[in-house]
């Protein structure tokens, strides 16, 4: 016999994760649009009021046509019944500049929902507007009526960005009619109980299992005589609770909000329904199945750790670490998104950060900026020819424990709950280091990553780790040496690393004046990546960060099996996969395609940007480099090089680069492929939920390792 023990509201997990299917799902049952079959609330005779944010279709902009688009400002919500009485934003006549509603994709499974999402983020993604909600112009509520009320919404997080109201409960039905009263709320960070009349001597909690995010759906159902019955998810959890109400209560009735100051729940708002009766038990049963199109119960919410040095700081700055965890939240279904990081220079004591300008992972490669009079760094070399496996954390890596754990962490336990991933947009110092240094230098990524994951006490199968292809940055040796290191370290599965952006050379340096119609660029800080580029980085990582995440058990409201087999990235952007040799100047490019079907040479890839070959000798003792001067399209999966002057050496002699250590390719100058002018699948446009610069054409990957020629076409 086996025996489970689990927490209420939670959903039952595997020792790796993953969720436990504990039941049948609902036949039917599917948040896809146009898959579910019904019922629908307008199934249930007697509709006095249905409003649907799922789809578009139930919405309407501020001028009363019908939605166009998903992420559009919506002037109300259609009563879908007939009876004409829409939902309308409401604020409080304090607010002065409310945030706009807004009809969001993709909140729950594929279905979507209305809420006030501010463009700025807070703790985490996404921040909604401190006083928004919905208003009904007037609903019964009263005693001596019957009726029935349906509501369904999503908790991102608890309340944030708030003055004095963050660890409140948070209203989900307010009735304004008398001095006003909550008829559902939900606890905040304090507590975790749904209650029905709260503050009253009728107060009853439904649950106590209600957690920090999730989506669920309730039924009210008041009976003259005898009370209010509730079903929260399909369970009934209170039966004839006597109603506080007077025997008629019609009034304004507000959904997300209590008519108060930074009143709102910060809820995203699903679907509601009404009836001027009590729905028999068959009709209930009707009602439960209607709202099986919604993903109920627990939510996850996704962030990484970032660490690194002064590029990992610009990139935090850029918002790349947000947008990728934005991107993976879209690959999940996740219901909330974010990262956490403290950068070195807050002055905080004792000192706690996880970025830090100048240093590299261990003091093997000096830092820029010693902390004091010592080499501080994560690790501390020894210097006495030792195994890294068995070097100590250094100054920087007593900061990062700090910052995570014990008293003076700024990581609460809660949020470090949601890390999924390490990420080290890290690379700059510790590719000053010799080639010869590579097989030191992977040890120190894996010592420090087994420190790392040991603080949070999590195995390498429960915390990978997302690194880049290192960017152009000081050495060519150095760069190569980190590049392959990086590789290697992510073919071994058991590390589990991925590489997020595999492509970093067709970047610009920080600040640098740029010609987007030429791709020329010139000055800036070519120690830096510019914010834009690492921006896209961010959002091309999103891909694999996304469905490796998904693989590993961490999907919240669309499982891995929904995930599309074509059309969005799966490896990280078309790579080089052979390089025939067609005369002494001229190389004939294979490309295996990801997400693509064509190619693209753009700007100065038409000039042989990035492309190059080292004429004899070796990464390790390099022999002469030969730009190319030319690139062209041969067909979709071919592109001929020209280079600058003819090989002297035998093809099995010759390495070919793209690009050759910190050569710098520049801001839209690496050819691509056509992604961007293709149809995704259906449900999978994420430049249509997540905005226009999400869709975008993949960069042909960096060669990790140099490719030799050949002398047989492929």
């Amino acid at each position: 016999m086996t025996i489970l023990f689990n927490a209420i509201g939670s959903p039952l997990m595997s020792g790796t994760g993953r969720r436990v299917l504990a039941a049948a799902l609902p036949e039917g049952a599917s948040s896809l649009p146009g898959l579910f079959a019904g019922p629908y609330p307008s199934d249930i005779d007697g509709l006095s009021g249905w409003w649907d944010a799922g789809l578009i279709s139930g919405l309407a902009d501020v001028n009363g046509a019908t939605l166009a688009a998903s992420n559009s400002v919506v002037g109300y919500v259609v009563d879908k019944s007939g009876q004409s009485a829409a939902l309308v934003p409401y604020h409080i006549a304090a607010d002065t500049s409310p945030i706009a509603t807004m009809a969001v994709p993709r909140v729950n499974g594929y279905l979507g929902a209305v809420g006030a999402p501010d463009s700025s983020i807070a703790d985490y993604g996404p921040t909604l507007d401190p006083d928004w909600g919905l208003a009904h112009p007037s609903l019964e509520l009263g005693a001596g009526q019957a009726w029935t009320r349906y509501l369904v919404w999503t908790r991102p997080n608890w309340r944030q960005n708030t003055y004095y109201v963050n660890a409140q409960p948070i209203p989900l039905i307010h009735a304004t009619a008398g001095t006003g009263m909550t008829i559902l709320q939900a606890d905040g960070p304090e507590g975790s109980d749904l209650t029905l009349f709260p503050g009253t001597v009728n107060q009853t909690v439904l649950s106590s299992g209600l957690t920090r995010r999730h989506s669920h759906a309730v039924i009210l159902r008041n009976m003259p005589g005898s009370g209010v019955d509730v079903w929260v998810d399909g369970t009934q959890l209170a039966t004839a609770v006597t109603n506080p109400l007077p025997v008629s209560a019609a009034g304004q009735v507000l959904f997300l909000h209590d008519g108060t100051v930074q009143g709102s729940a910060q809820c995203w708002f699903h679907e509601a329904a009404s009836w001027e009766k009590a729905l028999s038990t068959t009709e209930i049963q009707n009602l439960i199945s209607a709202q099986s199109r919604w993903v109920l119960g627990m939510r996850r919410g996704v962030s990484l750790l970032v660490m690194g040095q002064s590029n990992a700081a610009w990139f935090i700055n850029a918002g790349g670490p947000l947008a990728l965890a934005q991107g993976m939240a879209w690959y999940l279904g996740a219901a909330a998104y974010g990262y956490k990081a403290a950068i070195s220079g807050t002055y905080l004591s004792p000192n706690r950060y996880s970025v830090i300008s100048g240093h590299p992972i261990s003091n093997s490669s000096p830092p820029l900026f010693p902390p004091g009079t010592g080499n501080g760094t994560f690790l501390t070399n020894p210097n006495d020819g030792s195994d890294p496996a068995g070097w100590s954390g250094g100054p920087d890596f007593t900061a990062l424990t700090d910052y995570l754990t014990g008293n003076a962490s700024l990581v609460s336990t809660v949020d470090e709950a949601d890390l999924a991933f390490l990420i080290w947009p890290w690379s700059e110092q510790d590719s000053t280091m010799p080639y010869a240094n590579k097989s030191l230098y992977k040890g120190t990524v894996l010592r420090l990553l087994e420190l790392t994951r040991g603080l949070l006490n999590r195995s390498a199968a429960q915390l990978p780790l997302l690194a880049w292809n290192a960017i152009p940055y000081e050495t060519d040796s150095g760069v190569q040496m980190v590049r392959e290191s990086i590789a290697d370290l992510a073919a071994d599965s058991e590390n589990n690393i991925f590489v997020f952006a595999k492509q970093t050379a067709d970047s610009n340096p920080l600040n640098a004046a740029y010609d987007p119609m030429t791709g020329l660029f010139s000055g800036g800080d070519p120690e830096h990546r510019d914010e834009p580029d690492l921006l896209r980085f961010g959002r091309v990582g999103a891909h694999i960060a996304g469905r490796t995440a998904s693989a590993g058990g961490l999907y919240d409201s669309i499982q891995t099996t929904d995930l599309p087999d074509a059309g969005l990235p799966m490896k990280g952007g078309p790579q080089i996969a052979h390089v025939y040799r067609e005369s002494d100047t001229e190389l004939l490019l294979t490309i295996s395609h990801d997400s693509g079907n064509d190619l693209i040479v753009p700007l100065q890839a038409v000039n042989g940007a990035g492309f190059a070959v080292m004429d004899g000798g070796s990464v390790a003792d390099p022999g002469a480099i030969i730009p190319a001067v030319a690139a062209v399209r041969v067909d979709a999966t071919h592109v001929s090089v020209t280079l600058s002057k003819a090989i002297s050496n035998a093809s099995d002699a010759v390495l070919f680069f793209y690009p050759y250590g910190s050569t710098q390719i520049g801001r839209g100058n690496a050819i691509t492929d056509n992604m961007a002018s293709l149809t995704p699948p259906a449900n999978w446009n994420i430049g249509q939920d997540l905005g226009t610069a999400w869709s975008m054409n993949m960069p042909l990957q960096a060669t990790a390792y140099p490719i030799t020629l050949s002398d047989t076409p492929s």
